[in-house]
Formats: structure tokens, sequence, C-alpha cells
């Protein structure tokens, strides 16, 4: 009985010394479950169905940097729209801002919004040239949802022209 309390004890202590060091006691904490929460891994970036750019367009298409297995994360087609896949989803993106250099109808920094309100900055440096395009390098897709949650993801990809 006696090491039954104990660890009674004990483990009331970790709990207390857990809840003093984060602010938060069994109230907080209720609170806090029953808020909104997104996925464990916040949002999820996914890879999109068709990444190229079709015959006759010009735009961009950003693939993430994991070393494990890259899948293109985002697609621009100039004058037309963004198309990104989040949470096991397409969204399809309208650019509402743009600047710093540009070719191919594709600036080094553009941020893109969803009738959701999702928006999504985009931001890259053009590399060496090819016939009909740049190479995308340190690139950064920053998601961020309309009640905050962020996810950032490194890319980098392509800036070009498909010819017909």
């Amino acid at each position: 009985m006696k090491q039954s309390l104990a660890a009674i004890a004990v483990s009331g202590a970790l709990f207390a010394a857990g809840c003093a060091v984060s602010g938060a006691g069994p109230e907080t904490a209720a609170r806090r479950d029953a808020s909104p929460r997104p996925p464990a891994e916040g949002v999820v970036l996914g890879a999109l169905a068709n990444a190229a750019l079709p015959k006759g367009a010009c735009g961009m298409v950003l693939w993430s940097l994991d070393e494990e297995k890259p899948a293109p994360v985002f697609r621009y087609l100039s004058g037309k729209a963004g198309e990104i896949f989040v949470d096991g989803k397409p969204v399809a993106l309208e650019r509402v801002d743009a600047n710093g250099a540009s070719a191919y109808g594709v600036f080094e920094n553009q941020t893109f919004r969803s009738e959701s309100g999702l928006k999504v900055d985009v931001a890259v440096h053009f590399s060496l040239g090819f016939d009909g395009g740049n190479y995308l390098e340190r690139g950064l897709v920053t998601v961020e949802t309309g009640d905050g949650w962020r996810t950032v993801a490194p890319s980098a990809g392509l800036a070009g022209c498909r010819s017909k």
C-alpha cells in the first residue's frame, strides 16, 4: 500500500510540475482539447496528379525537396490559376500579388489565395536558363489556413513555356 501511495504521489507531482512548466492546468488542457486543431502533421501537402505544363502554356512547377520521394506540390499557369494539393484535395488558387524578377509570367515572389481563404506564398530564385525556361532554386512554398495554421516546404522547380 505504501508503494501505491508513493507512486500516486510521484505521478501527481509530475503532473503538477508539467502543468506549471507549460502554464496549463486541467481547466486549460480541457479548453485546448475542445478547440479545433489540424491533423497531427499540420497542413499536409500532397503530390499534384498532373504537374505538366499544357502545350503552348507558360508557367512554373515546383517539387518538394523530400530526399526520399520528391513530388510536384505546386503549379502555376501564367495568366491563369495556381494549383496545390492540400489535406487530400486539389485547391485552385488565384494570384493576388507578385514582385521581384520575372520571366515566363512567373515572379520570384508571388502570393495566391483560394476561395476558401487558403493563402499560399511562393518564393523562388531564378537559376540557370535552358531553351524555353529557367531552373528555380532555393524555393519556399508557405501554405497558411484561414485559422492561422502554416506549413513551409522547401522546393525547387522550373519556369518556362512548353512549345505547341
